[in-house]
């Protein structure tokens, strides 16, 4: 989600559609099929935007809940130090970046638990991050 783990910021992504509606507002007369594939394109990225934004406290909140019971009981320094900056991230660039400053920094050894519980996050997140996304929008 662009609040939780996207690439590309709700900023980004507005300003992207913003010069897609400006072309097709320059257009005279009939869209081009290419110009009507990119307002389209513009149009399911809004669609997609709001249902991110609509779900990105709760996920992030969600996520934060979920790390830090995964990362209970570890006192590795790495880990404490990654408890810190989740407990205190106010986006999802800053969750992200936390997390995978931590997965970079654990042991790739699949009997390391702490790693195998912060996959397990992920993983789940990501089933989530995409019902919000199928989730009907109001109105």
């Amino acid at each position: 989600m662009t609040g939780v783990f996207n690439a590309l910021s709700s900023e980004q992504l507005l300003v992207g559609v913003g010069r897609v509606l400006r072309s097709a507002a320059d257009a005279n007369g009939t869209l081009e099929d290419y110009q009507r594939s990119q307002t389209l394109s513009a149009y399911s990225v809004t669609r997609l935007l709001a249902a991110e934004l609509a779900g990105a406290t709760e996920l992030l909140a969600w996520t934060r809940a979920e790390l830090t019971t995964a990362l209970r009981g570890d006192d590795r320094a790495r880990v404490g130090e990654a408890r810190e900056r989740i407990a205190v991230a106010a986006n999802g660039v800053e969750l992200g970046e936390a997390v995978a400053d931590l997965l970079a920094a654990l042991p790739r050894d699949p009997a390391d638990e702490t790693r195998t519980a912060v996959q397990h996050v992920l993983r789940e997140l990501t089933d989530r991050e995409q019902a919000a996304l199928a989730a009907p929008l109001p109105g």
